[in-house]
């Protein structure tokens, strides 16, 4: 029953999707070719399709991971990951500022200047260093705001429970505290769609557009039996995985390192290091337990109007079904495109600089869009 209620939600807020979708989500007037020559038409780009649907943290070398498991059996692992720890607490400090928010410190950073100020929500597993080649490109044309959401990266850890609501408000906090004021162009990666899109529902006269990154849909594992089955193997995994970095086989195996190649040197040895510590695993396994409760948080949320809106969707390694949810995304709002980025999968959109430069591309439409709007308004007014 729940399913089918979950289902009736999911058409009222995405519509009757047997209808043609284009002339819903690619305005008239834009020229594509013209202002995006490199991104393509979500809705007509054929995609590259996984061949299995298992989870896979993309570690490829079966030697190094049976040889990280001797140190761990014979207790050296443990000892190896705490000096490591201390090493990596000494060699990457901080580069923004923490801020006292609620009951704990949350890191951020900010970089350019003008309206509307765009904020970055990273995905399950992510921080702030995941935006690396995405946040110095749009400081180029805005004010760009990139955080850690509690636990994660370089904030500190908190008790409460892992929801979207608590995570926005969190969020709303932080920008009042450091007075960047509204309006704000939202951008989320992966689950960081999610987050987003409960603090649009939240604060809808302070969000002037979104920017959805391969986001996650909150109905994709009820969907899609392909979907459901990756996901269920990637949590199973993920509950394993703070004991495995206590034993140092996660740092010894470069489980995660695949999720930061490709970025700038800085970056993606920040995020190693990270992706190989207790406190940002472990919060990243307490978010994915958390799963259920947010996707009901973000179908019990308003479509998003005529606020412009981009959804940027990778071009290859999609499960099945993935295509046809990411194209539902496109119709939360009137105002909207949906662009693919061949070549590019859900990690490297955001990780290889040629690709995370399209990104910024879609970014810098929606802001466009937003500051014409704006000039309307204002002109309307006189």
């Amino acid at each position: 029953m729940a399913v089918e209620d979950d289902k009736q939600k999911a058409q009222e807020l995405y519509g009757n999707l047997s209808q043609p979708q284009e002339s819903r989500h690619i305005p008239e007037s834009m020229d594509m070719e013209a202002h995006f020559s490199r991104l393509q038409d979500g809705l007509k780009h054929h995609y590259e399709y996984r061949v299995t649907h298992r989870f896979s943290t993309g570690v490829n070398n079966k030697p190094r991971l049976l040889a990280a498991a001797i140190p761990c059996i014979t207790g050296i692992g443990c000892l190896y990951q705490a000096i490591a720890t201390a090493r990596d607490q000494h060699t990457h400090p901080p580069p923004g500022n923490l801020v006292a928010i609620d009951d704990c410190r949350l890191h951020m950073q900010t970089a350019g200047s003008g309206l509307p100020t765009v904020v970055l929500e990273a995905g399950l597993g992510g921080m702030s260093s995941a935006w690396g080649w995405i946040q110095p490109e749009t400081a180029k044309f805005c004010k760009v705001v990139s955080y850690d959401r509690a636990g994660l990266g370089w904030s500190w850890p908190d008790t409460t429970p892992k929801t979207a609501r608590v995570a926005a408000q969190r969020l709303h906090n932080l920008l009042h505290c450091i007075r960047i004021h509204p309006p704000y162009v939202l951008v989320g990666h992966s689950m960081g769609g999610l987050f987003i899109r409960v603090f649009a529902d939240l604060f809808p006269n302070e969000v002037a557009g979104m920017v959805l990154i391969d986001a996650v849909h909150p109905d994709q594992h009820l969907r899609s039996n392909v979907i459901d089955k990756h996901m269920r193997s990637g949590f199973r995994f993920l509950r394993a995985v703070p004991l495995l970095t206590r034993l140092g086989y996660v740092r010894l195996a470069g489980l995660f390192n695949a999720w930061a190649r490709g970025l700038p040197p800085r970056q993606a040895a920040e995020a190693e290091s990270f992706l190989s510590t207790y406190g940002h695993l472990k919060t990243t396994c307490e978010e994915s337990l958390a799963w259920e409760t947010i996707c009901a948080e973000v179908r019990a949320t308003r479509r998003l109007g005529d606020i412009p809106l981009a959804v940027v969707t990778a071009g290859r390694d999609l499960l099945f079904g993935q295509a046809e949810l990411q194209r539902e995304l496109a119709t939360l709002s009137s105002d909207s495109v949906h662009f693919a980025i061949d070549g590019a999968d859900h990690i490297s959109l955001v990780t290889h600089r040629e690709h995370a430069l399209l990104v910024v591309q879609a970014i810098r439409h929606v802001v466009d869009r937003v500051n014409a709007l704006t000039g309307e308004k204002k002109r309307g007014q006189k």
